[in-house]
């Protein structure tokens, strides 16, 4: 049965079939490109990326055709056109690097009154570019969205642009750090995690691994740079974190929190305490235990436990 969502993306899609028609047959280019980044953008949401591509690929032409006859296109719908095929290619398994470069050109004038964006879409924009960019190996390009992203969260005080911050700062570092930038990138993580220890003081940091992501990378630089003393202290942090979820019975994985247990007990060893080391190595064992238990359990069938 389709729901709500479902009907109304296929009264969209069919109100936009109509119109790209109907604009085909005898319309202004910009119309019709218009027209073509819609459409392209429902078809996205729906999931029909070869249709998309099309769509997305006309509109390509049409801003080239506008331009290359002297006039211009807004640059809400330059960035929409490009950051939007940029996506579809990351879903298709193809390098998007092209697209969002291009969309980079433009992307310091779009804000939330632009054409196509609002000041949340805008923002959501920036997240998913750069986190498209890092994961396809194109760590550097991510930089003009990461900037414009946390440039634009930096401007509100409500908590959400606060969320979307902690995770554009987390993906600022983690481009630098896998450039080999790790002074920079530690300095974004402290920022990170000055942003994700302030939401969750007030009750309103969304996801509690989001701040786990920030402690865990920055202790990483923090190891590569020899600062055994914050690799431990930021490590320890992360697993109070975990360990908290934990007890929330809110950690879907445990294997996680084994690992900086031991991670950490090694580096205790190292420095000759040994105590502490032996603290974290029992606590390793006791949550692997637990989560071995559970696991088990999880698989058993109703009854044949008892």
């Amino acid at each position: 049965m389709m729901d709500a969502s479902d009907a109304h993306l296929e009264r969209a899609l069919e109100e936009y079939n109509e119109r790209v028609n109907e604009l085909e047959d005898g319309g202004s280019p910009r119309d019709l490109l218009d027209a073509y980044v819609n459409r392209g953008c429902i078809l996205m949401m729906m999931e029909y990326r070869t249709s998309a591509i099309e769509d997305l690929a006309s509109a390509d032409s049409l801003i080239c055709e506008i331009e290359e006859s002297g006039g211009q296109v807004d640059d809400g719908t330059f960035v929409r056109v490009y950051t939007s095929m940029g996506s579809v290619a990351t879903s298709l398994g193809v390098d998007p690097l092209a697209a969002y470069s291009a969309a980079a050109t433009r992307l310091p004038s779009v804000d939330g009154t632009s054409r196509h964006f609002d000041p949340r879409s805008v923002i959501r924009m920036c997240v998913d570019a750069a986190s498209d960019l890092i994961d396809t190996g194109n760590p550097d390009a991510s930089e003009p969205y990461t900037t414009r992203g946390i440039e634009l969260t930096g401007r509100s005080r409500d908590h959400w642009s606060a969320n979307r911050r902690l995770q554009l700062l987390n993906l600022r570092a983690e481009a630098l750090s896998v450039s080999g930038d790790h002074p920079a990138a530690l300095d974004a993580y402290d920022e990170a995690v000055a942003t994700g220890t302030e939401l969750m003081s007030v009750g309103r940091l969304e996801d509690t691994e989001e701040l786990v992501l920030s402690y865990v990378s920055k202790a990483e630089c923090e190891e590569s740079l020899g600062l055994t003393d914050m690799y431990i202290a930021d490590t320890e942090s992360a697993i109070a974190l975990l360990e908290g979820l934990m007890e929330c019975h809110s950690l879907q994985d445990t294997d996680v929190l084994v690992t900086l247990h031991q991670n950490v007990a090694g580096a205790l060893m190292r420095l000759g305490r040994m105590d502490d080391a032996e603290r974290h190595l029992v606590r390793a064992m006791t949550v692997g235990v637990r989560g071995a238990g559970e696991y088990i359990r999880d698989q058993v069938p109703n009854g044949m436990g008892n």
